[in-house]
């Protein structure tokens, strides 16, 4: 070999490695060339990844289209690294399950996540555990139904019990009036341990409380006073206080000491033939005048209508986060405290969620992060990650359950420590399987 050609060769080495060396470290460090590029974007970029958590393990992950990750067994988590910054469609699959699909953006050294994802069974059945009832009313704390039946001497009260599968007897007509009295309504404490009824007999009308924590359950009838412009219209009880809406329009906190402060200057205009339904979820407050619904704000100087149609009463999410509130049409999460991680909301943000043709009914919390709710003669759920397009899965239909039943008076409520649905379709009371 000559000495020229020896220095030839030299020169193309010391020149590829001048080339090379510095595009493989930047190459390490994540940095690629951004091919094809896009109007506006840099030739030379970081990469980003993706960071998925999902409640089932060994889920699969594709990236438009494309196989890329499974999730591992113990933490159903996957990272998936150097992604060019830009749009991606992003499915989670597996068998068995309804798939979950999202087009996220990676961005320049960052990392895009989905940790929160939940997969729906193809398929949820129903199985009945009580017949025989005209209507149903759950406790707060999901756990409890009362049901109303009736036979040739009345109405009565039977009480399921969820977590133990059984049904118990309660009370009947003639136990409050004798000659008999029409159920007019019907609402249990926020502990889930007394039902409030309203009767009628002989066109008058009269309240009662039925103590489901006592055996056998204990019946008072309520004897109330005439209430002065500054009392209780409507009331909400909580650990530590008394909330309630004034008859001047005012909302008043009442503490255990009987020290009442008016919580705002907020004041609203009292309709005397209106009905009022109040909720209190730490600073946030919503009034229900018939089927309207307002919010105030903590700070705020007036109160806000939000909608029109109230079908769902507010909400408190597990972890005590947001509140979900529903329409005949619309479903919203309110945020009572802002969250880091993606997405992002500040405290006081409303997220819209879903707004649908067919009328939506007992929308409730399936876990901190999804929604379950009837909708049009189906059970449905609904994420609240609002990125793109939000995730609504049909779980069952109604005619599938019950074929004859109205599905008008369905009443839908999820059970959390038992993982299953009950649904009240016809005359009957429906648990699903768990959902896992």
């Amino acid at each position: 070999m000559t000495r020229t050609v020896r220095t030839l060769l030299f020169s193309f080495f010391l020149l590829f490695f001048a080339v090379a060396a510095p595009a493989l470290v930047l190459y390490a460090q994540g940095y690629r060339i951004n091919w094809p590029i896009e109007p506006g974007k840099k030739l030379i970029v970081k990469t980003g990844a993706f960071y998925v958590k999902t409640a089932q393990k060994q889920v699969n992950i594709y990236v438009n289209g494309k196989l890329d990750k499974q999730t591992d067994f113990i933490f159903g988590s996957a990272l998936m690294e150097n992604f060019l910054p830009r749009n991606y469609l992003v499915e989670i699959k597996k068998p068995g399950y309804q798939a979950w699909a999202k087009n996220l953006d990676i961005r320049e050294k960052e990392v895009t996540e989905a940790r929160n994802v939940f997969l729906f069974p193809d398929r949820l059945t129903f199985t009945p555990v009580e017949t025989g009832a005209s209507s149903t009313i759950a406790s707060p704390d999901s756990t409890k139904f009362v049901l109303q039946s009736s036979d040739d001497k009345g109405w009565n009260l039977k009480l399921f019990d969820i977590s133990k599968g059984v049904t118990s007897g309660l009370a009947a007509e003639t136990d409050f009036a004798p000659k008999g009295a029409e159920l007019a309504g019907w609402e249990w404490t926020p502990d889930s341990k007394t039902l409030n009824l309203s009767l009628k007999e002989d066109k008058t009308d009269s309240r009662w409380t039925l103590a489901i924590d006592k055996y056998p359950a204990r019946i008072s009838k309520v004897i109330t006073a005439a209430a002065t412009s500054t009392e209780e219209l409507v009331s909400k009880d909580t650990a530590t206080s008394k909330f309630y809406l004034g008859r001047d329009g005012f909302i008043y906190r009442k503490d255990f000491n009987s020290i009442t402060t008016k919580i705002s200057n907020a004041q609203m205009a009292i309709d005397q033939n209106a009905k009022y339904r109040i909720w209190v979820f730490g600073d946030y407050y919503f009034i229900a005048k018939n089927a309207e619904l307002y919010f105030l704000n903590p700070g705020a100087d007036s109160f806000e209508k939000i909608l029109d149609n109230l079908t769902s009463e507010p909400k408190l999410s597990p972890d005590a986060k947001k509140i979900v509130y529903a329409s005949d049409s619309e479903v919203w999460v309110a945020m009572a405290k802002g969250k880091a991680d993606q997405p992002a909301t500040n405290a006081g943000d409303r997220v819209f969620i879903a707004r649908l043709s067919e009328k939506i009914a007992d929308c409730d919390w399936f876990n901190s992060d999804y929604l379950i709710f009837t909708a049009g003669g189906t059970v449905k759920t609904a994420e609240i990650d609002n990125r793109d397009r939000i995730n609504i899965i049909e779980l069952a239909k109604f005619s599938n359950i019950n074929n004859s039943a109205d599905p008008a008076g369905a009443k839908l409520v999820w059970n959390p420590a038992q993982k299953s649905a009950y649904l009240f379709l016809g005359t009957s009371l429906y648990k699903s399987q768990p959902i896992q």
